[in-house]
C-alpha cells in the first residue's frame, strides 16, 4: 500500500504554515530572551549564552530567507550520534525535493530544530545541559494553582473511599474513565463530574450520567470502553505512560496513575520522559523532580495554601505519589528514540526500548505530538482506521492507547461525513480555514489498538 505524504510548512490548508511563520519565531525569541536573562543572572555563562544566541538569530534570519537545511556535520554527530538518523532521513527528503525551512516537511523539520536548539547548548562550556525553557514550564505549572488544589482535594476525597469501601466493577470503570478524561484534557478539564464532595454512589447517579455524556461530546473517536475491557483481562498489571507536557498535564497524568494504584487495577506506573528539552513543554526527568519538589513547597502555590484543608488535600496527594516512588510503582524512564525523527513505527526496530515495553498491559501515549509520531503525520483520510495509520504497530504485540487533543492536521478513525461537518461548524465559529478544526484543541481523540490486528 502506498503511503500519503506528509504535511509540508508551504501548504496554507495545513497548519504546519502558521506554525513554521509564526510560533517557531516566536518560540526562538523567547529562547533568546531567557538566556539573555540567566546570563544576566550569571555572567560567568555570558560567552555561551552569547554563542548560542548567535546561532538563533542566524537561524531566524534562516527562516526569512527560506535557507536549505543542512546536515548534521560529523562533529555533531560526535556530540549526539542520534543525529545521524537525521541526516538519512534529510537525505531521502532530498531525493524528492531540496529542503528548505519554509518549504520541507512539518514534523521532520521541527524534531530536527529542537535538536539543533540543544546541540547548540551542548557545544559550549556552561550551558550544556541547560534548559531553555524551564522558566517558561514552571511559570506555566505555577498559573495553575486553582485547578492543582481543585483536583487535589477532589482525588483525596475518592481515595480514602476506595481505602474504606468495597467498590464494585462499576464504580471502578467509571472512574476510569474519568480519570482518562482528565488526563486527556489536561488543563482543559472542567472537574464537573468530580464537584465537590463527591462520592463514588454520586459517579454511578443519573446526573453524574449527564455531566458524562455532554464531557463526551467533544471526544470524536472513543474506544474507552475496548480499553477497559482488555485492562480487565490484563495479565501484567503494568501501564506505561508516554508523556506529553509538563506542568498541570503531567499533574493531571499522576492523578490517573494514583487512581490506577489506588485501585489495585494494576500494580505498576511507567512514565516515559524525554532526554533533551522537548517541543518546549515536553517532560524531562528532572521535570518530574521539579513537580514533586513543587507540590511540596510552600512558598511555590502561596495563593493556594490560605487553609489548613488546602495543606492538607496538596500534602496528601504528594505523600501518596511519593510513597509509590519509594516501593517502585511509580518509576520513570527516559530514551533517545522519544527525540528522534523516527515514526512509532520503528518501535520494534530498537530492540531495547520495544522489549521494555512488551512487559507493559497497557502503553498511554499522551498529546498531539504522540499521535503525530504514531500516525506518521501524513495526510490520511480521516476515515482510515487508527490500526491502518499506525501500520506495523497494529500487530506488534504492543497494546497501544493514545490520548489526544487535536492540535494538528492528522486524524484518523473517523466516521464517514464528520469530518465535513466538522468543517462547516469550525468555519461558522468565524474562523477562514474550515481544514483547521483539526488543530483548534477544541475535540479530541481516544484511539486504541490491541496489537494483535
Amino acid at each position: 500500500m502506498s503511503l500519503p505524504p506528509p504535511s509540508y510548512n508551504d501548504n496554507k490548508r495545513s497548519f504546519a504554515y502558521p506554525t513554521v511563520h509564526k510560533r517557531w519565531p516566536t518560540i526562538l525569541e523567547g529562547a533568546i530572551e531567557d538566556i539573555n536573562q540567566y546570563t544576566s543572572d550569571h555572567p560567568a555563562a555570558s560567552t555561551s549564552g552569547g554563542s548560542v544566541i548567535a546561532n538563533l538569530r542566524k537561524l531566524l534570519e534562516d527562516f526569512r530567507s527560506d535557507a536549505l537545511v543542512d546536515p548534521f556535520d560529523e562533529e555533531d554527530v560526535e556530540i549526539k550520534p542520534e543525529l545521524r538518523i537525521y541526516n538519512v532521513e534529510l537525505a531521502k527528503y532530498n531525493e524528492q525535493k531540496q529542503v528548505t525551512w519554509l518549504t520541507g516537511p512539518w514534523l521532520y523539520l521541527e524534531c530536527y530544530l529542537y535538536q539543533l536548539l540543544d546541540l547548540w547548548f551542548k557545544k559550549t562550556e556552561d550551558l550544556a545541559d541547560f534548559d531553555v525553557f524551564e522558566r517558561l514550564k514552571n511559570n506555566t505549572f505555577k498559573q495553575s494553582s486553582f485547578g492543582v488544589l481543585e483536583l487535589c482535594k477532589r482525588y483525596e476525597v475518592l481515595a480514602r473511599q476506595l481505602v474504606i469501601d468495597e467498590v464494585d466493577e462499576e464504580a471502578l470503570r467509571l472512574l476510569f474513565n474519568e480519570f482518562i478524561d482528565i488526563s486527556l484534557w489536561g488543563n482543559a478539564t472542567d472537574l464537573s463530574l468530580l464537584a465537590g464532595n463527591v462520592t463514588l454512589e454520586d459517579i454511578k447517579s443519573v446526573q453524574g450520567a449527564e455531566v458524562r455524556k455532554k464531557n463526551e461530546e467533544k471526544i470524536i473517536v472513543n474506544d474507552i470502553s475496548k480499553v477497559w475491557t482488555h485492562l480487565k483481562h490484563s495479565s501484567e498489571r503494568r501501564i506505561d505512560i508516554v508523556l506529553d507536557n509538563s506542568g498541570f498535564e503531567l499533574f493531571a497524568d499522576l492523578c490517573l496513575a494514583l487512581f490506577l494504584l489506588d485501585s489495585r487495577l494494576i500494580n505498576k506506573v511507567v512514565l516515559h520522559c524525554k532526554e533533551i528539552p522537548w517541543f518546549v513543554s515536553d517532560t524531562m526527568p528532572k521535570d518530574f523532580k521539579n513537580l514533586l519538589e513543587q507540590l511540596s513547597d510552600l512558598s511555590f502555590f502561596p495563593e493556594i495554601y490560605g487553609n489548613n484543608e488546602d495543606k492538607s488535600a496538596i500534602t496528601f496527594l504528594f505523600t501518596k505519589i511519593q510513597s509509590y516512588v519509594s516501593y517502585g510503582q511509580l518509576t520513570t524512564q527516559h530514551h533517545p528514540f522519544w527525540t528522534s525523527c523516527e515514526n512509532y513505527w520503528e518501535i520494534p526496530q530498537h530492540s531495547d526500548l520495544y522489549q521494555e515495553l512488551k512487559k507493559s498491559d497497557l502503553i498511554i501515549f499522551k498529546g498531539d505530538l504522540n499521535y503525530r509520531k504514531l500516525t506518521g503525520d501524513l495526510e490520511w483520510d480521516t476515515t482510515t482506521p487508527f490500526i491502518t495509520a499506525i501500520q506495523q504497530l497494529a500487530s506488534s504485540q504492543l497494546p497501544i492507547l493514545t490520548l489526544r487533543t487535536c492540535k494538528a492536521d492528522v486524524v484518523v478513525g473517523l466516521p464517514s461525513g464528520l469530518n465535513e461537518k466538522l468543517f462547516r461548524e469550525y468555519k461558522a465559529m468565524g474562523n477562514d480555514i474550515g481544514e483547521f478544526w483539526t488543530a483548534s484543541g477544541k475535540w479530541a481523540v481516544i484511539s486504541f489498538s490491541p496489537g494483535n490486528n
